[in-house]
């Protein structure tokens, strides 16, 4: 099997865990969320998206996560790359892609949010800590433009 046969290989056994997980997902929401699910807001959806939002920061490009990163990527001297082939390289992938990424924090933010008050929490925590990313680069955008 050639790289790009194996790389088409994890691709699907990726979307295909992808669905799994969404008709889990949708299957919790469904026998344990659905009247929250209907209640649903302006603000809710605002407070998901920031939450998703940070999220995918977190998994994307913060430091607190470097370790996890690195260990799915080959090193090349004293540089990382990412891994050549197999599902360490899909990993690579996932990791180094905002939209792939969105995709599944997306999955567990809904997810966590329906299911009741411990959910809601960890959301909230992201949500904030998402509105003040968001701030800290307006910040440092109009202070880029005043110079």
């Amino acid at each position: 099997m050639n790289v790009r046969e194996e790389q088409n290989f994890w691709t699907f056994i990726a979307l295909a865990l992808f669905i799994a997980f969404c008709a889990a997902a949708a299957a919790i929401i469904y026998y344990r969320a659905l009247p929250a699910l209907a209640a649903l807001g302006g603000l809710d959806l605002a407070v998901l998206g920031l939450a998703a939002f940070r999220f995918v920061h977190l998994l994307t490009y913060d430091k607190i996560l470097e370790p996890v990163r690195s260990a799915f990527k080959d090193r090349r001297g004293n540089r990382l790359k990412n891994a050549g082939r197999g599902w360490r390289r899909l990993v690579c992938e996932f990791l180094d892609c905002i939209w792939c990424t969105g995709m599944w924090s997306a999955l567990i933010v809904v997810t966590s949010y329906l299911l009741g008050p411990i959910g809601v929490l960890f959301v909230w925590i992201f949500a904030v800590a998402g509105f003040g990313s968001l701030l800290q680069v307006i910040s440092k955008t109009i202070a880029s433009l005043e110079r």
